[in-house]
């Protein structure tokens, strides 16, 4: 007689049922742990061993030293004058790049003019961020360097100064943190490639940054701000015009950093509002590069705000940096913003309120903080709904086929051996 796996016989004849682990609960862990993978390593997570050239261990991956670049000093105020880069990096790991290396390349305070462009690099919108795949391999020990220098750099009159930063990494292989999905929102060049060429790296130091100066910045100088006071109503938008920073002796700071009192937003000008606004009034924005805001006109900017609720004492701050070669006076290099209420909105004057996070544009989308933040989260969202509905399912399955289940605790009549029952002749 055959025993079904799930009941065995006892030794009177009672049949117990064998309790065994459901299967289900394999699948509800796996869609679980596929739900948490989405979260911690995101849309386009590369695997064990896809972060170098060679091997799967990190230890046999390719590593890049970037070349040493000493400060350079423009003799004067000429935009032409402004030196162009020419990377340049050796692999010190211990695996080659097989596929190949990505370049980023990062303008501080200037942009590259990007007319045309090399075909295989991508240049964001706002000019300041290129990207250059090299597919040949890179084995250990080898160094290269960019066949010409960079495009040259768009930068303004007399008050000069600012700074290259790059990075190398395996085409293919994992980026560093926070870069931008550089083929989906970048423009690719249309002109001929650019191309690597055997070179020297020379001395190993922190390599990877060209600074530049006019020479208007070299001496020791005092920079400072003024502080100014926000008036308005609760509920509607306030402006504040933000003077030009000094300096003794010139040239000054290209810019002030600003930090809105608690209790008001910053209030960016939309697109209809920025069309009726002449040319010649700046106002303060938020810098899709490291988040921060700041008042980029040198003779006069407008910081605009909306006044969102009353904070006894907020105040915010204005502020710029010290002198390349030291300030004599660093006390004087930030200033209180002050707010004064006047009152609540006026009927027909208030406003909505405004996000604190930066708004959607076409830099932003470009440097990939918008898209690809609302991408993971739509991916997570969907990972978890899929996951609870599959609890759910098999739940429910479970409950009806244990409803249906005959109950085998008790030995059904008749049942059994014919040797153990007794004959009623």
């Amino acid at each position: 007689m055959k025993v079904s796996p799930r009941v065995r016989l006892g030794t009177r004849g009672r049949a117990t049922v064998m309790v065994r682990e459901s299967r289900w609960w394999r699948w509800v862990v796996a869609v679980l742990v596929a739900a948490a993978g989405a979260v911690l390593l995101g849309p386009g997570a590369t695997g064990p061993g896809e972060a170098g050239g060679a091997g799967d261990s990190p230890a046999d991956q390719a590593l890049f030293t970037l070349r040493s670049h000493d400060p350079y000093v423009i003799e004067w105020a000429n935009p032409t004058a402004v030196p162009r880069l020419t990377p340049a990096f050796e692999n010190t790991g211990r695996g080659a790049a097989d596929r190949g290396v990505v370049l980023r390349v990062t303008l501080t305070d200037a942009r590259f003019d990007t007319a045309g462009g090399y075909r295989n690099c991508y240049y964001a919108e706002n000019h300041r961020t290129v990207y250059c795949e090299f597919p040949d391999r890179v084995p250990v020990g080898a160094a290269f360097e960019t066949a010409e220098p960079l495009p040259k750099v768009l930068a303004g009159y007399q008050e000069l100064t600012g700074s290259y930063a790059y990075a190398v990494w395996p085409l293919g292989g994992a980026a560093p943190a926070r870069t931008e999905d550089y083929r989906a929102h970048y423009r690719r060049g249309t002109d001929p490639a650019l191309r690597l060429r055997p070179t020297v790296l020379g001395p190993h130091g922190d390599g990877g940054e060209l600074r530049f100066r006019w020479a208007g910045y070299e001496g020791p100088a005092d920079w400072s701000v003024t502080g100014v006071t926000i008036r308005g109503r609760i509920g509607e938008y306030a402006e504040v015009g933000v003077p030009r920073p000094r300096a003794t002796p010139g040239p000054g700071p290209q810019r002030v950093r600003v930090e809105v009192p608690p209790g008001t937003t910053l209030a960016p000008l939309s697109r209809e509002e920025r069309e009726g606004t002449p040319s010649e009034v700046t106002y303060c924005a938020r810098d899709d590069q490291d988040g921060n805001i700041y008042c980029g006109d040198v003779n006069w900017s407008t910081l605009r705000v909306r006044i969102d609720r009353r904070v006894e004492g907020a105040e915010g701050r204005l502020s710029v940096p010290e002198p390349a070669n030291g300030d004599t006076d660093a006390a004087n290099n930030s200033a209180p913003i002050k707010v004064e209420i006047t009152g609540a909105a006026r009927p027909g004057h208030a406003v909505p309120p405004v996000s604190a996070a930066p708004s959607p544009s076409a830099e932003s989308a470009s440097s990939g903080d918008g898209a690809g933040d609302i991408a993971l989260v739509a991916a997570v969202s969907a990972a978890s709904v899929a996951a609870l509905a599959l609890v759910a399912l098999l739940l429910a399955r479970r409950g009806r086929a244990q409803q249906a289940a005959p109950d085998v605790s008790r030995p059904c009549r008749g049942s059994g051996p014919r040797w153990g029952r007794r004959s009623r002749r």
